[in-house]
């Protein structure tokens, strides 16, 4: 096949066709000279043939109109000339000159110039050939379906038959062969982690513990980690044995599967003090001591007792546990915790002078039920204890590790900044609730000290290092495990890579957090944890090596209450549930009344609140009171810490006002029948005590007690009478009247609900010192 070049040198060759070889441009625009290619035809047959010349193809301009009278002449070799002369000169666009003549070539009788030939550029002048593009295949046919080794395989194999035909060998050492499974093998990992991402990138899809923490983190929701719970332990001395036992002494219990639950003394790994111990506290030797036979039992809210003896070196502050047998064929022991705030010394001049000493303790400890003094013994010794073991660590940065210490793990972050790891080799590690405020996140049992330093530097740990400085010595911990993969450098350190859930410790990059130096030296304390499994039962904390540090003071140990506190890490799908909503769960405003009393209910010491919001003339008053968990009044620290509460809370413009309960005191007349067997006193001290507002032998309460009613409780007449019909000795209740003291005089009948307001609470409290907080009259009748 000729081409456009061939096309020339024949023309060239031609005696009988012309053609235009290139068009000259003068500096006026207006003048063209148009060259043509041979000799013959000449200017005497070309004159006469050539018509109608045609500029066109303008941008702005589109065709120059030529003007007439074509002048021709010769060039010294004999080649013709034809020149044109134009009004304006065109635009900056390539423009085309036609001509017509039977005796030009129809390819050459055209060419392409430029009005602005002799403008100033520094651009070549000349085309660029065009290069034709080869005529693309169709595109194969693609399994977008195609997502594993054997589908990127086959989808391969298919490609290379369509494109390849002449490919025919399928022989697996083929390098054909070997090259398509490799890149299927490249494909299927990239499709796994292209469908890991996509999966980690949505908190309902995610399934690593770091993905869930960072989605939940968002939107200001901490998961729950791996709690370790905490109990307390008594020690049974070795005799004669006293002074300050140290915390982190191991002791243990059995599980439910005869695995070892490891313990330790102290509240965890934060607690450094020691705790005072003595062989004269031990079991049996605090003996209680009656006065008198009618005060063998220790009444329920009791605060205080004595115990034979006064050179017991008991202090206040102290815990002690107040442990009752139980009766025979009885279940369990009874047990109180108390803290003692006084000791007073004294002695029984009718008993043979025996020395006595009074311990008191905290109101708040203020014992539940009764205890028989006869069956009662007063422990000391008594030391926290918290679930865990402890393990230690050493690493170095960017160094050369050598026997036990290793190499921490540095890997390029974002930005191309450096990120220092070190993965733990045990866990779950354990958390402990903050110690200076109970209601926020947890901390772990975790300790990092820099040892090539002089003092060593303790660095902290941050929740965040986005909250860091960039000067702060400080770390955090990531939900991540890194794993050995098997190479060893050199220099002695292990390549590491991803392995899924555990913990690591990760270091600042020099803008959130001091990036450690090269040849840093760390040690790392910490504690791990078994979650849920470490709320153990009552006296399952029994095992420790008798030779060990905890056997060296004592002989026996137990816990007398089960350990509480202890949960497994959060599951990923209560994080999934909880994190969008967990922003909702605790206002830190008040706008309408119920929000002032869900702020005042939030308070431990609060048992329910009721709010009212009144104008007072200039602005708007809330009004709330709270009613104290058994009690009916307010301390003054109490009624501080509400007030500041609710004033952090308050809508602007409003004023809060936090104030004791409304109390609605009521006299009741019962009139009962007595069965024919029943003494009328009798029936009428049982119903005094079943509707008495104090705690009863048996463990239950009174059915006016402090804590049965609150604001806005009404008083169902059906269930005071089934209360009354419940005591000892009563056959029936014939009529139930009242008066509310302070709105009535007369007694009225009590119908089916007498109702309260929302900021009131009923009182019936039967003191006869205190008749205006209520009273009962019981009328028997029948019986004997």
């Amino acid at each position: 096949m000729n081409m456009p070049g061939d096309r020339r040198q024949r023309l060239r060759q031609s005696t009988t066709l012309n053609g235009i070889d290139f068009i000259r441009v003068d500096k006026t625009q207006t003048k063209l000279e148009v060259h043509f290619l041979n000799q013959e035809p000449g200017v005497a047959l070309l004159q006469n043939s050539v018509k109608e010349p045609r500029i066109t193809g303008g941008d702005a301009i589109p065709t120059v109109p030529v003007l007439p009278g074509l002048q021709w002449s010769t060039t010294p070799e004999g080649f013709p000339v034809l020149e044109l002369h134009v009004s304006a000169p065109g635009d900056f666009s390539q423009y085309t000159l036609s001509l017509s003549s039977t005796l030009l070539d129809p390819f050459f009788s055209r060419a392409t110039f430029s009005f602005k030939a002799h403008c100033e550029s520094r651009l070549d002048c000349e085309q660029p050939p065009e290069d034709c593009a080869l005529e693309q295949p169709p595109p194969p046919p693609i399994d977008y379906l195609a997502k594993d080794f054997h589908s990127f395989r086959k989808a391969l194999s298919d490609f290379s038959a369509l494109r390849y035909p002449e490919w025919q060998e399928r022989s697996e050492a083929d390098f054909g062969v070997m090259f398509l499974e490799s890149l299927s093998s490249i494909a299927d990992d990239l499709s796994y982690l292209q469908d890991r991402i996509a999966a980690e990138a949505s908190l309902d899809t995610a399934t690593q513990r770091r993905s869930l923490v960072r989605h939940a983190r968002l939107v200001d929701y901490e998961p729950r980690p791996a709690m370790a719970s905490q109990g307390w332990l008594w020690l049974q001395l070795r005799e004669g044995k006293s002074g300050q036992l140290p915390a982190g002494l191991p002791v243990s219990a059995l599980g439910p599967d005869g695995e070892r639950i490891d313990f330790e003394t102290g509240r965890g790994l934060e607690d450094t003090q020691s705790y005072p111990v003595d062989s004269r506290w031990n079991p049996g030797k605090l003996i209680p001591y009656a006065w008198d036979d009618s005060e063998r039992c220790l009444p329920a809210g009791a605060t205080d007792m004595w115990i034979q003896g006064d050179g017991l070196g008991l202090f206040e502050g102290q815990w002690l546990l107040i442990d009752t047998e139980p009766r025979t064929g009885g279940n369990e022991s009874l047990r109180a915790l108390v803290q003692l705030t006084g000791i007073q010394k004294s002695s029984d001049p009718l008993v043979d002078d025996t020395k006595l000493t009074r311990i008191t303790w905290r109101a708040e400890d203020a014992l539940a039920r009764d205890h028989d003094l006869t069956r009662t013994q007063v422990i000391g010794n008594l030391v926290p204890v918290t679930q865990g073991r402890r393990f230690r660590e050493s690493f170095i940065v960017e160094g050369v590790p050598s026997g036990s210490r290793q190499s921490a793990l540095v890997r390029t972050g974002p930005n191309d900044t450096l990120q220092i790891l070190f993965p733990l080799a045990q866990a779950p590690l354990a958390w402990r609730p903050s110690s200076e405020d109970p209601n926020s996140p947890p901390r772990p049992e975790l300790r990092v000290i820099r040892q090539d330093e002089d003092p060593p530097e303790p660095w902290t740990w941050q929740r965040s290092l986005l909250d860091a400085g960039s000067f702060e010595t400080v770390f955090t911990v990531d939900p991540i495990r890194y794993r050995p993969v098997g190479i060893r450098h050199p220099d002695g350190t292990v390549s590491m890579d991803y392995d899924g859930d555990g913990e690591t410790l990760r270091f600042g990059d020099g803008v959130f957090g001091e990036m450690p130096d090269e040849g840093a030296v760390f040690q790392v304390t910490y504690r791990t944890s078994v979650g849920a499994a470490g709320n153990v039962a009552a006296d399952s904390i029994t095992l420790f090596e008798p030779n060990g540090p905890l056997g060296e003071w004592a002989t026996q140990a137990s816990n007398p209450f089960a350990t509480e506190g202890g949960a497994d890490a959060e599951s990923a799908e209560s994080v999934r549930r909880l994190a969008p909503e967990a922003f909702r769960a605790r206002r830190l405003n008040a706008v309408r009344p119920e929000d002032y009393d869900a702020a005042a209910e939030s308070l431990p010491w609060v048992q329910r609140a009721g709010t009212v919001v009144r104008h007072t003339g200039s602005w708007h008053t809330v009004f709330t009171a709270v009613d104290p968990l058994g009690s009916e009044s307010l301390r003054p620290e109490q009624h501080l810490e509400l007030a500041n509460l609710l004033g952090r809370r308050r809508i602007a413009g409003h004023e809060v006002y936090a104030s004791a309960p409304r109390y609605v005191s009521l006299d009741l007349e019962v009139l009962v029948c007595a069965r024919p067997d029943a003494f009328q006193g009798d029936v009428e001290e049982a119903v005094l005590e079943a509707l008495s507002n104090k705690r009863l032998r048996n463990g239950r309460t009174g059915f006016f007690h402090v804590d049965r009613f609150t604001f806005g409780t009404p008083l169902e007449r059906s269930v005071l009478e089934k209360e009354i019909q419940r005591a000892h000795g009563v056959a029936g209740v014939h009529h139930i009247r009242f008066r509310r003291r302070g709105f009535t005089s007369g007694f009225v009948t009590l119908s089916n609900t007498l109702t309260v307001g929302t900021d009131e609470i009923l009182r019936v409290d039967n003191n006869p010192s205190r008749p205006e907080r209520g009273s009962i009259k019981v009328i028997v009748e029948g019986g004997k």
